[in-house]
């Protein structure tokens, strides 16, 4: 199987195809057709059973488009770019690091060495210096000039900020873990490969938040998972993830646990253990918020796709929007209460001296470390609040810390991509995906010998009977009952049902299975009892 018979079966089965065709197109955007839209609702329902359910995340669905000061804090606007260069005579643009071998994993000072070597694949001219090219797309928020904001480029950003008011929630206690499900833009300078490389994608995030004093444990029922590591030094080990935490290859106890849930989670939608491994970033390749990343990789005709990255952000996210914002995005530690002296705001002298204004003040210092000379913005104009208006008490204050960040982030339209084609058989002239009933479009395909005798009515009888018992099902009565199944085996759908004259008889069908293609016959009941998930 490769990358160009996918697409080309994407394409005609209604999974997904080029956005914008009619138009000419543009890179980096697809839409999904009736197939591929229920591929995906299948796997994201998998996704919230591990995460939402099983490991029980609360969740969370937030804002596309931020404003500017959120991404100035989150490092976005400075770290969050792709090496450009030109070519200097047909002025094409190209990522730097994919004209490269290994480039992905280069330093910037390495790559711009290496760009120098070569010339233009187009026409052998060569290029000019190389330069930074922010990845996020730019919008104005109301009339007028509005007010700067950009598109997200990742759903992360939410969850952190949402953070104070999911501790609430979650009545104040640490450690809990959020998860979103969501859109996410990145203006990808050369998008390439369908699914693989997008401009608008769909991200299934959860960030696992935890005191740095009392990281959780890894649970008993993951130490046993079976896991393939690639570390840094790029050493390849398969063990458990208990043998290789307790070994050393994996040095956080909870970068271990969502590890194991991403590969629990990868094989139960239908990856190949043999075609999944994690591979852990060296020092170039890290991003700048993280501590320790893997990426969850799955081989392909392309070579090893990622499709998820665990990543331990330490606190960085949290005491950046805590810096940034007037909010307080710390934690008290538990045990460490003690009596402290602290400033308060002198209500009634702040509403005697600054009046109408006085409200956005208390608003501006409500939540913050209050302290004499703190200054506050009154409609573009900058106060400074001295003792004058403030005084002191006594209270009692236990020790104010940052919670660290684990997050498992997966790409919902490149593990849909690897998906297909790791799931692709073949066997002499037929071919078919091979995927798990979780993940198969559809419960059933339904389909009458032929349309007469009544064999149609008494299918579209049962298509409204296994619809009624909670059964998505599939009908289609176009050709011969050989090229339906072929049809049914190419989307993937796990049971087929075929209504003869027989089954106007006796209330039997024939229910065959797409791998083995082995038959039964069953009654209407029994049948759809055992297709229903």
């Amino acid at each position: 199987m490769d990358f160009q018979k996918i697409i080309a079966v994407a394409t005609r089965r209604g999974i997904f195809q080029p956005a914008f065709d009619a138009y000419g197109g543009l890179a980096g955007f697809i839409d999904y057709g009736p197939v591929g839209v229920k591929m995906r609702r299948r796997i994201l329902e998998t996704w919230r059973k591990h995460y939402v359910i099983d490991a029980g995340c609360l969740e969370l669905d937030g804002a596309l488009i931020g404003p500017e000061a959120l991404f100035q804090a989150s490092g976005h606007l400075g770290e969050f770019d792709d090496a450009l260069v030109d070519c200097n005579d047909c002025n094409k643009q190209f990522r730097a690091d994919h004209l490269i071998e290994g480039g992905e994993e280069m330093s910037r000072k390495d790559l711009g060495m290496a760009i120098s070597k070569i010339t233009c694949p187009s026409c052998g001219s060569s290029f000019s210096e190389m330069t930074s090219f922010n990845l996020m797309f730019s919008t104005n928020v109301g009339a007028g000039k509005g007010l700067p904001g950009y598109l997200r480029p990742e759903t992360a950003q939410s969850i952190f900020l949402a953070f104070p008011w999911l501790l609430r929630q979650n009545r104040g206690k640490l450690p809990f873990a959020a998860a979103q499900v969501g859109r996410s833009f990145r203006n990808e300078i050369s998008p390439r490969q369908g699914p693989l490389r997008m401009r608008e994608f769909t991200q299934m995030e959860v960030e696992h938040f935890f005191l740095p004093s009392n990281e959780p444990t890894l649970p008993d029922d993951l130490r046993n998972i079976t896991i393939t590591l690639l570390d840094a030094s790029e050493k390849e080990t398969t063990s458990t993830i208990g043998e290789a935490f307790d070994g050393g290859i994996i040095s956080s106890s909870l970068v271990a646990c969502h590890l194991a849930r991403a590969q629990r989670f990868l094989t139960t939608i239908g990856v190949s253990n043999e075609k999944l491994r994690f591979r852990q970033h060296g020092s170039n390749e890290m991003a700048h918020y993280s501590s320790d990343c893997w990426d969850g990789e799955i081989n392909t005709s392309l070579g090893w796709v990622e499709v998820v990255g665990v990543a331990h952000r330490g606190d960085y996210d949290l005491s950046a929007h805590g810096k940034g914002s007037s909010r307080e995005f710390r934690v008290a530690v538990p045990g460490t209460e003690k009596e402290t002296e602290i400033w308060v705001p002198d209500i009634g002298k702040i509403g005697r001296e600054f009046k109408g204004d006085a409200k956005i003040i208390l608003e501006a210092i409500k939540d913050t470390e209050l302290k004499p000379g703190v200054t506050v913005d009154v409609n573009g104009t900058k106060v400074e609040l001295n003792s004058d208006y403030m005084v002191q008490k006594t209270e009692r204050r236990s020790e104010m810390v940052y919670a660290n960040v684990v997050e498992p982030s997966f790409g919902l339209d490149r593990i849909l991509y690897c998906l297909l084609e790791s799931s692709w058989k073949g066997d002499g002239e037929r071919e078919w995906i091979s995927l798990p009933q979780e993940t198969s479009p559809y419960d059933l395909l339904v389909a009458p010998l032929m349309t007469k005798d009544g064999l149609d009515d008494k299918a579209h009888e049962i298509m409204k009977s296994a619809i009624d018992n909670g059964v998505d099902a599939y009908y289609d009565e176009a050709g011969s009952i050989g090229r339906r199944y072929a049809r049914a085996d190419e989307i993937g759908i796990f049971f087929s049902m075929t209504v003869d004259h027989q089954t106007l008889e006796d209330g039997t069908v024939t229910l065959r299975e797409r791998d083995s293609k082995d038959q039964s016959r069953l009654s209407i009941k029994d049948a759809l009892s055992k297709v229903r998930r």
